[in-house]
C-alpha cells in the first residue's frame, strides 16, 4: 500500500522543540519486501545510551506516555533505525518518530522485534539458510541446515529434507542484533542529515494514585489536609532520571493497559531533585482539557516493582462541619407496627469545602483518605480511612469517620393511623418522637433523615425542617454536652 505516511503529531510539545516541518517526501511502500528493506540504506542502532531527554507521563488506568530524544549520526536518505532498550509493556501502534529539525522525516515501516511468547519461533526464522543442531534424544546431536519454517521446521540433514519439531531445535548463535527487550526497526527516509530523533510512545505498567494525610482538630473543627502521589512501575523496565508529569481526572480508555507479571513490591520512598529538597513544595498544575496535569518533577529513577512516594498538595488548613446522622430506617407505612425502636448510634462525617489551594483552581484528586487526630493525652492517632472522589473547586466532601461511642437515639411512634382508599393510596397519619442523648463533653450538630412518600406533608413539629429532597425530610438541632433533646413532628398524606 503506497503513499506518503507522515508524523506531524505534537512531538514538539513533549519535549520543548519544534518538529516536522519540510518538503514533502514520497514513501515507499509499507509493505515493502525483505529485498527492498535491505537497500534501504545504513542500519543504525540506537540505544538507551544515546538517549538526551526523557518525559513520563502518567494516566489514571496505568497507562503511561514516553516522550524521548535519542542522538545519531543519520545520513540524507533512506536507512533502518535499530531502537532497543524500550519497555516490555510498549504499545507499538502508538509509537510516534520524528525530527526537530528543518528536514523532514518520513517513516515507512515499524517492527516490534520484540521477544514475546513467540521470540523463539522469531529467532529460528533468523537461522534460515543457517546451520543449527537438532536434538534426536537425550545425547544424540546432529546438525542440518534449516530450510524453511512452517507449524514445524524443514531442516537437511545428510539423510535429507526432514520435518522436526521446533522443541527439538538447538540455536547455536544468537544474531548479532538480538536483544533482550523489545525494539523496533523503523524504515525511514529523511531530506538532510540528522544528529537525534524524537520518539513518543503509550505503555501500560505504570500507575499512580493520590493519598490524602488529614489531622483533625476537633476543638477548632479544622482538617489539615495534604495529598501525595504515589507512583508504581511495573512496566518490567527500568525509568531512568527521566522528568515526570502526573494527570489526574476520568479519560476514556477502550481496555485494560497492559503491565509486566512477577513485579516486585518493594517500595522505595525517592526525594525528587526539584520537589523534596528543603522548603520545597508541591508541584505546578495546569489544565489540558478534562485532565489536570501535576509537575514536572525531575529525575526519576524507577526500577521495575519499585515504587515512588511524592509530594502532590501542600497542607491547607480547611474549616470542617461535623456531622452526626440519624437516618431512620422503617417503612413509613409501615412504622405503626413498632411504636419503640433500640437505641441507635449515628454515622459521623466531616464535610469540608474545596477552596481551590493556592492558586483558587486546583480540584482534588481521587484518592484514599486517611485521617488523624489527637487524643486527649496528647499523642496523635488514626481516626478513620475513606475513598474522596474527584472534587471540583466550590464542591464539597464528605469524610465519613465511623459511628458515635457518645451519641445515641431512640425514634418512637406516639400515634397512627392507616386508611384505605380505593383506587389511592392509604390515608395515613403519624405522630412521632427523637430522643437524641449526648454523653460527650462537647456539643454536637445531629441531623435526623427521614425517608417518607412525597405526597406527605409536616403538619407539626418542635423544630424546623428542611426538605431537600421530595422523599427526604431532615432537621438539623444541635445537642449540648451532657444531655439529651426530644425532637417532635406529625406527618400525614396529602392527597
Amino acid at each position: 500500500m503506497a503513499g506518503t505516511l507522515r508524523n506531524r503529531f505534537a512531538l514538539a510539545a513533549m519535549l520543548g522543540t519544534a518538529v516536522f516541518f519540510g518538503q514533502d517526501i514520497e514513501a515507499a511502500s509499507a509493505q515493502s519486501t525483505v529485498e527492498e528493506r535491505n537497500n534501504l540504506g545504513p542500519a543504525i542502532p540506537l540505544s538507551t545510551d544515546a538517549r538526551t531527554k526523557l518525559q513520563l507521563t502518567v494516566y489514571p488506568g496505568n497507562l503511561s506516555l514516553i516522550a524521548e530524544q535519542r542522538k545519531a549520526t543519520i545520513p540524507d536518505g533512506q536507512s533502518t533505525l535499530r531502537i532497543s532498550g524500550l519497555p516490555t509493556t510498549l504499545i507499538d501502534d502508538s509509537f510516534l518518530i520524528g525530527t526537530a529539525t528543518d528536514s523532514d522525516l518520513v517513516w515507512t515501516s515499524l517492527r516490534n522485534r520484540g521477544n514475546g511468547y513467540n521470540a523463539f519461533e522469531s529467532l529460528l526464522r533468523d537461522q534460515i539458510g543457517k546451520t543449527v543442531t537438532i536434538r534426536r534424544g537425550d545425547d544424540d546431536l546432529i546438525e542440518g541446515k534449516l530450510v524453511a519454517l512452517t507449524h514445524l521446521a524443514l531442516v537437511q540433514t545428510d539423510a535429507g529434507i526432514e520435518q522436526v519439531p521446533m522443541d527439538r531445535i538447538i540455536i547455536n548463535d544468537l544474531p548479532d542484533d538480538f536483544t533482550t527487550g523489545p525494539s523496533i526497526d523503523a524504515d525511514i527516509a529523511t531530506t538532510a542529515p540528522l544528529d537525534h530523533v524524537s520518539m513518543a510512545y503509550l505503555l501500560g505498567g505504570i500507575g499512580w494514585n493520590t493519598s490524602y494525610v488529614a489531622v483533625y482538630d476537633s476543638q477548632t473543627n479544622q482538617l489539615k489536609l495534604s495529598a501525595i502521589a504515589r507512583v508504581t512501575n511495573n512496566s518490567g523496565s527500568t525509568i531512568d532520571g527521566a522528568q515526570l508529569r502526573l494527570v489526574a481526572g476520568d479519560m476514556n480508555q477502550v481496555g485494560a493497559s497492559p503491565m509486566a507479571k512477577g513485579a516486585r513490591t518493594e517500595m522505595m520512598m525517592s526525594a525528587m531533585a526539584d520537589s523534596a529538597a528543603p522548603g520545597a513544595g508541591a508541584p505546578d498544575r495546569e489544565t489540558f482539557e478534562n485532565l489536570h496535569v501535576y509537575g514536572p518533577f525531575n529525575d526519576l529513577s524507577m526500577k521495575n516493582g519499585d515504587t515512588v512516594i511524592l509530594p502532590l498538595i501542600d497542607a491547607q488548613i480547611l474549616p470542617v462541619e461535623r456531622r452526626a446522622i440519624f437516618q431512620a430506617s422503617s417503612n413509613p407505612y409501615g412504622m405503626g407496627q413498632s411504636s419503640q425502636t433500640d437505641f441507635v448510634r449515628p454515622d459521623l462525617e466531616l464535610k469540608l469545602t474545596n477552596d481551590g489551594g493556592a492558586d483558587e483552581n486546583s480540584p482534588w484528586p481521587a484518592g484514599i483518605t486517611r485521617i488523624f487526630a489527637k487524643a486527649p493525652s496528647g499523642d496523635t492517632g488514626f481516626l478513620a480511612e475513606n475513598y474522596m472522589s474527584l472534587t471540583p473547586v466550590g464542591r464539597d466532601a464528605i469524610l465519613p469517620i465511623g459511628q458515635a461511642s457518645e451519641l445515641s437515639g431512640t425514634r418512637e411512634v406516639t400515634a397512627f393511623s392507616r386508611t384505605a382508599r380505593p383506587n389511592l393510596p392509604d390515608a395515613v397519619k403519624a405522630d412521632l418522637n427523637w430522643t437524641i442523648r449526648n454523653t460527650s463533653d462537647r456539643e454536637e450538630t445531629v441531623t435526623l433523615r427521614e425517608n417518607v412518600p412525597s405526597d406527605w406533608t409536616v403538619t407539626k413539629e418542635s423544630h424546623k425542617h428542611d426538605r431537600p429532597d421530595p422523599g427526604l425530610i431532615t432537621w438539623t438541632v444541635k445537642v449540648p454536652a451532657k444531655s439529651e433533646i426530644k425532637v417532635s413532628w406529625s406527618v400525614e398524606s396529602s392527597r
